[in-house]
């Protein structure tokens, strides 16, 4: 139980350390100056399912918890079946959805920052061991060094739009370079990335309050 409850205190510290940034430029189309949509659907356009579905639940989130409506795609159009054109829009009526996002993921990767060693500090200790009339001393020596590793620092630029369901015109358009620092994941960038898209749409008053706030 100890060792689970150190273990559990590591993760919970890389945790707080683990932390990523964005900066998001968005364009309004000038008919959807007011839009505010009703009910968002979020498609991720990527054959990665882990990372549609792991990007669409947490926009979706951070929807919810700005109270504001929204729905994963996945949910919707289940990637087992094919949909006509003609469907899809029947299949988007029918859920009250008058506006949808399509994400696409561009560039991504880890940047590495290599940091030189700069000194280092040995530290040694000893113990006398007494038998019969002779004695031996022992000495162990630990040195341990300031820099000599490696930073990796995810990083990743997203484009995300925003179509009108009733004609099909884009209302809104922005790209985002999402990073992390050198305790962040793919995780962490994604949740900064929904968090500020999220903040961004609301601030162009693209999506209407709902109070559907979990």
């Amino acid at each position: 139980m100890k060792f689970r409850r150190i273990s559990l205190s590591i993760l919970s510290i890389l945790y707080v350390l683990g932390c990523a940034s964005t900066k998001i430029t968005s364009f309004i189309d000038p008919a959807y100056q007011l839009a505010n949509f009703k009910n968002i659907l979020i498609i991720v356009n990527t054959s990665n399912l882990e990372d549609r579905k792991n990007i669409e639940n947490t926009m979706v989130k951070y929807f919810l918890s700005k109270g504001r409506s929204a729905t994963e795609s996945y949910k919707v159009f289940p990637p087992t079946r094919n949909f006509t054109d003609e469907e899809k829009i029947e299949i988007l009526l029918k859920n009250k959805i008058d506006a949808f996002i399509a994400i696409s993921i561009g560039e991504y990767g880890v940047s590495e920052y290599y940091i030189p060693q700069t000194s280092s500090v040995t530290k040694t200790t000893g113990n006398v061991n007494v038998y019969g009339g002779s004695a031996t001393y022992n000495t162990k020596s630990k040195t341990s060094y300031e820099g000599g590793y490696t930073l990796r620092k995810p990083w990743a630029e997203i484009e995300t739009k925003m179509y009108d369901v009733s004609n099909g015109q884009m209302t809104w358009i922005a790209t985002s370079f999402n990073g992390g620092n050198a305790y962040a994941n793919k995780s962490t960038v994604i949740e900064s990335y929904c968090e500020a898209t999220v903040n961004k749409l609301i601030e162009d008053r693209m999506v209407k309050w709902t109070n559907q706030k979990k």
